[in-house]
């Protein structure tokens, strides 16, 4: 059993690996047609081997920050990230797109106690309504203005880079930590987005606190002792609430959920499953209990809000998904489609609406059939061969000459950050135990898979930006740490 779960946890490196160099390779050599693309990856490679020098030939440097008070570390870290980044979207106030509008009229009306002015609009698409709602307690505080989600989004960034900070630390050693929220911190695209009132950054929190929880409940179950492992049910909950809070912003929730799950079952070591099972299964039932009567509240909400039930299935994203003529992006066609149904057939049924662009999808799934393939590679590449959303969004008050500067030092950086997951990602395989990062790889996976029956667009990876500095921060270490315990 011990050798087929071993197998197991290199099937699930090997997709990956897949996931992460297949795009890469179709958007750089795959589309010379654009030299930018490549002049990215050649300017990466150069980094890469620089910094991989410097890694080798720093040990002492490394040594010295390993002997360092991790929490110094931590405070000055965020100090930097808080200026960095705060430093940026003061400067730069880009013009805010169509979506990022609504979400902050949306949040604008709840804050001042009235329901959304868009509410028809919302409750097709009720994902507004989640990310909307935590602003507008922010605004209800500090007053309607746009910058108050900007300064928001830059401490949800501090926040994600402490929790990725923290995991790091913990799995690997402090300088691998400290390396990985540095760059967290100088992210460009992530910069970027922090001028725009948008979720990612919300819910991206959300699910690095997530894993946080996960990893440190894996510790106090394995640790047999009681009361650990009450505090480690506890969590469950919090992990549960965590997860419809999530859900709220973006329905992509299962995904965490499964992947612990096949984690437990089928990856983790064996002796901590046989000696632990119970506990892991009260774990995950409270979870799912937690989540789903934290839904149900949120459902109750958001119905009150909107004045009809959100509809259960985005019939509309997977309509927009098998769209052959942009390969599975955005297209306004599709989006007057949608609201022409909404206010004239279905009388602003939203559930019926989204059952009917269901209906719909299913029509062209079977269309797309003969070229799935060829669709499925071409929205991979879209959500992950490259980095430019953030300064694609802010086109509009850019130059020419900056938006491409800022979309080559954006992929630059990204294509960075993937060969060191590469190696962190090989630097795992050569491990014997499957310990609990194999979660946070899970959900990457499960992610990537889903995200290509639904619509999809470069930001749509913004979430998996942590957890890619997650697995690099295994590249970051000279000498493999040996973990704290067995299995976690």
């Amino acid at each position: 059993m011990a050798a087929v779960r071993g197998i197991l946890g290199k099937m699930v490196l090997g997709l990956f690996l897949v996931l992460l160099i297949l795009p890469i390779g179709l958007q750089t050599f795959g589309n010379l047609s654009h030299k930018s693309y490549l002049l990215a990856l050649s300017g990466a490679c150069i980094l890469f081997a620089a910094l991989a020098l410097f890694r080798r030939r720093g040990q002492k440097l490394f040594d010295r920050v390993n002997r360092c008070n991790p929490i110094l570390i931590c405070i000055l870290l965020s100090a930097v990230c808080l200026i960095v980044n705060g430093s940026f979207a003061y400067l730069f106030r880009p013009e805010q797109a169509a979506d990022y509008r609504t979400f902050f009229q949306v949040a604008k009306d709840l804050s001042l106690g009235n329901h959304p002015g868009m509410k028809d609009y919302v409750a097709m698409l009720p994902h507004i309504l989640g990310y909307s709602s935590f602003l507008s307690v922010f605004l209800r505080v500090f007053g309607q203005n746009l910058m108050v989600a900007v300064w928001l989004n830059v401490v949800l960034t501090a926040v994600t880079g402490i929790i990725l900070f923290c995991l790091t630390c913990d799995m690997t050693d402090l300088a691998s930590g400290s390396a990985a929220y540095l760059f967290w911190i100088l992210c460009p695209s992530k910069m970027f987005y922090n001028t725009m009132s948008l979720s990612e950054p919300y819910y991206t929190c959300l699910l690095m606190l997530f894993f946080l929880l996960v990893f440190c409940s894996a510790k106090l179950i394995s640790s047999g002792n009681r009361k650990q492992q009450i505090k480690a049910a506890f969590a469950a909950m919090i992990c549960g609430v965590v997860l419809a809070l999530v859900q709220s912003a973006r329905p992509i929730a299962l995904i965490p959920i499964i992947a612990l799950v096949l984690w437990v079952v089928f990856l983790s070591d064996l002796k901590m499953l046989r000696d632990s099972w119970k506990e892991w299964t009260v774990f995950i039932l409270i979870l799912i209990l937690a989540y789903a009567g934290g839904e149900k509240l949120w459902n109750g909400y958001a119905s009150e809000q909107l004045e009809q039930n959100p509809p259960a299935i985005p019939g509309y994203n997977i309509y927009v998904g098998f769209n052959l003529e942009t390969n599975g992006s955005y297209a306004d066609e599709d989006m007057e489609l949608l609201q022409s149904r909404y206010f004239g057939e279905y009388e602003r049924n939203a559930e019926a609406t989204q059952q009917r662009m269901l209906e719909d999808a299913k029509t062209r799934i079977a269309e797309a059939r003969p070229v799935m393939m060829r669709l499925m590679i071409a929205k991979l590449t879209t959500l992950l061969g490259h980095d430019e959303g953030g300064v694609f969004y802010a086109l509009e008050s850019l130059s020419s000459s900056q938006y491409r500067l800022g979309c080559l030092i954006s992929n630059i950086w990204y294509y960075l950050i993937i060969f060191f997951s590469v190696c962190g990602t090989v630097r795992l395989w050569r491990q014997r135990e499957q310990c609990a990062v194999f979660v946070a790889v899970l959900f990457v996976i499960g992610l990537i898979l889903a995200q290509l029956l639904v619509e999809v667009a470069a930001r749509y990876h913004y979430a998996l930006v942590p957890i890619l500095l997650l697995v690099s921060a295994f590249a970051f270490q000279v000498r493999t740490k040996e973990l704290h315990f067995k299995g976690v």
